[in-house]
């Protein structure tokens, strides 16, 4: 279950991972920085995110989620927080959820069934926390939250530095609305 209170998420920035292809990828996604084009890609964002309504933020420990949350929250004045469960899944789990899309059934067991309830906690964490929290985070966290709160119609790939905002209807149901930094 996932608490049902409103969020915004962003996508870290782009890395020099990000653009290999294939099984140029290798088998693990480390700890490794923005490059130049992520910087830029925070940055854009940054306008947009300082006239959000956030309480908190809350953000993966591996540095690239850091170095986007430094560069976006520049005029927020909110608490910060790092949640260990908001960090990447492995290379290895990243292609079985491709494979499987997001309308797929949840994993039962096994390593990505490990990470969807490693996100689970970490997403409730934030979600405890003063709000409305903005997640910083990854692209296999964006996948893990959209299966666990069953979201329809939204696409589950998000680009580097997508802004989503998660909310309910008035029915309590999710949705979910990406935000553009375009005026």
């Amino acid at each position: 279950m996932i608490t049902k209170k409103q969020f915004y998420f962003v996508r870290h920035g782009q890395t020099d991972h990000n653009l290999l292809e294939g099984d140029d990828k290798g088998d693990h996604h480390g700890d490794i920085p923005l490059n130049q084009t992520g910087r830029e890609q925070a940055a854009q964002i940054e306008p947009l995110v300082a006239n959000l309504p956030i309480e908190t933020i809350c953000a993966s420990p591996m540095k690239r989620a850091q170095e986007t949350k430094e560069i976006i929250s520049a005029r927020l004045q909110a608490l910060h927080h790092e949640i260990e469960d908001l960090g990447e899944c492995s290379a290895k789990i990243w292609k079985e959820m491709t494979r499987l899309g997001m309308y797929s059934p949840l994993p039962s067991d096994g390593e990505a069934h490990m990470f969807m309830e490693r996100v689970r906690r970490g997403l409730n964490a934030a979600l405890s926390l003063p709000g409305p929290a903005l997640v910083v985070a990854h692209g296999g966290v964006h996948w893990a939250i959209c299966c666990l709160i069953q979201m329809a119609d939204h696409e589950w790939k998000l680009e580097n530095c997508g802004v989503v905002h998660f909310s309910l209807d008035v029915s309590g149901n999710w949705k979910a609305k990406k935000l553009s930094a375009r005026i």
